[in-house]
């Protein structure tokens, strides 16, 4: 049997290899940015400056994270707001307020509209007043994404409370 008999099969095989090969490699350099596809979306976040160390522990480990909602990838950004010149801003309702704030003390989150009306508490000041992690839902004052990446902020700054001692865990 002549030579070329066998080598146009095994040529065909291995163009279609290379073929899937190449696919299956460009499919993995694009499996990194799908993840974004809506591009960047920046999740102001405002906190007293007595919270300021809770605040930025918690926006470096959610930045760390590298978050995802609705194909935006969330770039966290904190800005130091006293609490009563944010609870004016809020009470404004002018859009551009921070959709998750880091108050001292909670006296004054009641009754802001869009906020959480139990906002958890992550943290206590130098004075000993608590931390409350306030976000905003959707409203004039904060857009639908940004509602949503402050939902996700809450939710990963808060996963795990309340799993120590439930499971026997260290006191």
């Amino acid at each position: 049997m002549a030579t070329w008999v066998w080598a146009v099969p095994v040529a065909v095989v291995v163009i279609i290899a290379v073929f899937i090969g190449w696919l299956a490699l460009s499919r993995d350099d694009d499996s990194d940015a799908s993840g974004c596809i809506a591009g960047d979306l920046g999740l102001l976040v405002w906190a007293d400056p007595a919270a300021e160390d809770t605040a930025r522990s918690l926006v470096d480990a959610y930045a760390a994270a590298d978050p995802v909602v609705r194909d935006f990838c969330v770039r966290p950004r904190l800005e130091i707001k006293d609490t009563a010149a944010a609870v004016d801003e809020y009470r404004s309702a002018m859009p551009g307020v921070a959709p998750v704030w880091l108050p001292a003390g909670s006296e004054l989150t009641a009754g802001l509209a869009g906020a959480t009306e139990d906002p958890p508490v992550v943290g206590t000041t130098a004075e000993g007043l608590p931390v409350p992690l306030v976000a905003f839902g959707s409203s004039p004052m904060v857009q639908e994404d940004q509602a949503r990446a402050a939902a996700d902020f809450v939710q990963t700054a808060t996963a795990g409370e309340g799993d120590s001692g439930e499971d026997g865990g260290e006191n």
